[in-house]
């Protein structure tokens, strides 16, 4: 509490807030209401809040109730409006919020405005929040109470408790990330409050580059069981395209006259139109791979990875990299794109220059494709042999 002057002749008391409570002006229209001090100013403004129509009246007394407390435990805290901003629907339930996030996702993704990755991601996280919620008992939690602290206590535990990776607490930390702009937009919560949170450091990917022996295991193997799979690995080994983006290329997309693969803007990662060259130790295996199919087919099909009619999920392709691991008994650190990964690698090591490696990996940014020089743990022998005059 504040005491503030009024005259020289008389004193008053004057709180900072009225704290908040009902206000039933009729059976549908239930408002929580409380009053909070005008900075610089010996005035209260006062501030209302609609509790939502619930048919239960037991159960919307409740939610009236959580919403008072909610509200006086922030006032208590010194917290106000005027300081901190507020939303017209911040109490609103969060689980409610999560669904209405995916639903709306899911019709993003039917418009092809989001991958299907992504969706999947989105699914799994929000289910991992509301698993959380229960956790710790607070599944009723409202928006407003979807802060910085509990964004934080939720990836301590995701990295602590859990035990995930530290890029897996930062994938959840972009996804409440675009959870909170989704919700600062429809007015659930008055700003970002993942914004600010700092990514925890990432080691070193488990992923390396495939030794030449394993490759040439491998690369042999699906020669004599399985040529169209070979055919895809050597397509993401030589032009280093991502596995979404096979599993949505056509046969008309490849111009064996030209020695190019086009892949479109509706399909690529960067949502760019691209070419990649094909070296010539691919280019007969495409050659042979879509010598019977039509240019509307996709390149790599649900028929066992030959061109057809059906779209393949992208997690088939990994599954099938795993389905092969276990079969030639290598270590999981190789995972299937340490195939681009050993391209790269490759291009570099045949002295083939950085910008050129960049334009077929199609990065943005000539330094990503600087990130996959290898480093030489052994003496160089050009620079043995330099000879300094002084």
């Amino acid at each position: 509490m504040n005491t503030f002057q009024k005259s020289t002749s008389q004193k008053i008391l004057f709180v900072d807030y009225v704290p908040a409570e009902l206000k039933e002006t009729t059976s549908d229209n239930w408002r929580v209401v409380f009053q909070v001090k005008i900075p610089g100013k010996e005035k209260m403004k006062r501030y209302k809040r609609h509790v939502p129509k619930i048919s239960n009246k037991r159960l919307r007394e409740q939610h009236d109730k959580r919403m008072c407390e909610n509200i006086n435990r922030k006032l208590a805290r010194g917290w106000s409006p005027f300081y901190e901003g507020y939303s017209e629907n911040e109490f609103q339930l969060l689980v409610n919020v999560l669904d209405k996030f995916i639903e709306q996702s899911e019709r993003r993704f039917k418009d092809n405005l989001l991958r299907k990755d992504t969706l999947r991601s989105y699914i799994s996280f929000s289910k991992n929040i509301v698993v959380y919620l229960k956790h710790i008992e607070k599944e009723k939690m409202f928006t407003v109470e979807f802060d910085r602290a509990f964004i934080i206590q939720f990836l301590d535990h995701i990295y602590f408790e859990k035990k995930r990776t530290a890029r897996t607490s930062n994938n959840y930390l972009s996804f409440c990330n675009q959870l909170a702009i989704f919700m600062v937009d429809r007015g659930y919560i008055p700003s970002n409050p993942a914004s600010k949170i700092q990514k925890r450091k990432v080691g070193k990917k488990k992923r390396e580059i495939l030794p030449g022996y394993l490759r040439n295991d491998i690369f042999k193997y699906l020669g004599r069981k399985d040529k169209p799979y070979l055919t895809l690995c050597l397509t993401v080994y030589f032009c280093f395209i991502r596995r979404t983006e096979l599993t949505k290329l056509k046969v008309k997309h490849i111009d064996l006259d030209t020695d190019t693969i086009f892949i479109p803007a509706e399909i690529s990662k960067n949502k760019k139109d691209g070419v990649v060259t094909i070296p010539k130790m691919l280019k007969k295996m495409l050659a042979d791979h879509i010598h019977k199919s039509l240019n509307e087919d996709f390149l790599f099909s649900s028929d066992n990875f030959q061109p057809g009619r059906e779209k393949i999920e992208p997690k088939k392709i990994s599954d099938e990299w795993t389905k092969m691991r276990n079969i030639l008994k290598f270590d999981s650190r190789y995972q299937f794109y340490s195939l681009k990964d050993t391209g790269i690698t490759q291009l570099f090591l045949l002295g083939v220059p950085a910008m050129k490696i960049r334009d077929q990996a199609r990065h943005h940014d000539i330094k990503i494709t600087e990130s996959y020089t290898p480093r030489n743990l052994e003496a160089d022998n050009l620079l043995k042999e330099l000879d300094f005059n002084f």
